[in-house]
């Protein structure tokens, strides 16, 4: 089946808010004005309150609490509020039936996207903002999946049971795999190029010449939130850490060994917050 006869299927294709368009691309501008995007988020209901409430959530309380958006900027940051809103809106493009597992979805996600912005935070050449965003949406094509075609979400699902990987199971049933739906998607978003290639090349990012940075953080993230959520010991993860991958930004896995537990406890308390109803 073509990638368009695959998306013909599709009854209605998510879409994200304009708020959105516009935070994906800012990221690199100079010239973004946080001052109107915040009166941007304060028209729009649902992510004014999840706004409100990270900024007055235990990780970030200080003093009295938020009340304005203008307020909420001023505690988050510019960086925070843009990583919030852009998870918000995708969040609402997508309509979960109920036998799926959002709050775990959503999870699993918060915790790559936080160690990726922390892995690119040590090795310097990748925008963190950019990594946490590209890992943020890594898993799109999964949850285009799942809530768009659950029949096939399900034969999948019955596949991997039987002992078939994901990806495998995947192809087998819809041609492509979650990474390949994810990032056409993200093309038919017009999203940037950056975050295309980074959810397209995420399998096996050191096939594709040149080399996609965003997409080696998406599986280092990935491989290092599995094996903790695993119960894999902090030092066996730095011992299996994959070297090739590690070696194309200059990484040094043993620095991320004492931060592994805050970072997924950040990734929970994230998920808590944009979950919660």
């Amino acid at each position: 089946m073509s990638m368009d006869r695959l998306f013909d299927k599709i009854k209605q294709l998510p879409s994200i808010p304009q708020l959105l368009h516009e935070l994906m691309h800012s990221f690199g501008d100079e010239n973004a004005r946080i001052d109107d995007i915040a009166a941007k988020i304060a028209m729009d209901q649902v992510i004014s309150v999840k706004v409100l409430r990270m900024a007055n959530s235990a990780a970030f309380r200080r003093g009295n609490e938020v009340t304005s958006i203008e307020q909420a900027v001023i505690r988050l940051g510019f960086s925070r509020l843009r990583s919030l809103v852009v998870a918000s809106g995708i969040m609402s493009g997508f309509k979960a039936p109920p036998s799926f597992d959002k709050t775990r979805f959503w999870t699993e996600t918060f915790q790559v996207a936080t160690i990726a912005k922390t892995l690119a935070q040590q090795c310097g050449t990748v925008d963190p903002d950019t990594a946490f965003t590209c890992a943020l949406i890594h898993n799109i094509g999964e949850l285009l999946i799942q809530t768009t075609l659950p029949e096939e979400a399900e034969l999948v699902h019955m596949a991997i049971e039987r002992g078939a990987s994901r990806v495998d199971a995947q192809r087998e049933m819809l041609g492509y795999d979650y990474a390949q739906l994810g990032a056409e998607l993200a093309r038919r978003w017009n999203l940037a190029d950056t975050f295309v290639t980074a959810i397209a090349e995420q399998l096996d990012p050191l096939e594709h010449d040149p080399v996609s940075k965003e997409a080696v953080l998406i599986r280092l993230a990935v491989f290092v939130s599995f094996a903790w959520s695993a119960g894999v010991p902090a030092q066996a993860i730095a011992a299996r850490f994959p070297r090739a991958l590690a070696e194309q930004l200059a990484l040094d896995p043993a620095t991320l060994i004492p931060h592994l537990e805050s970072l997924h406890q950040q990734g929970n308390a994230l998920a808590d917050i944009l979950t919660t109803p």
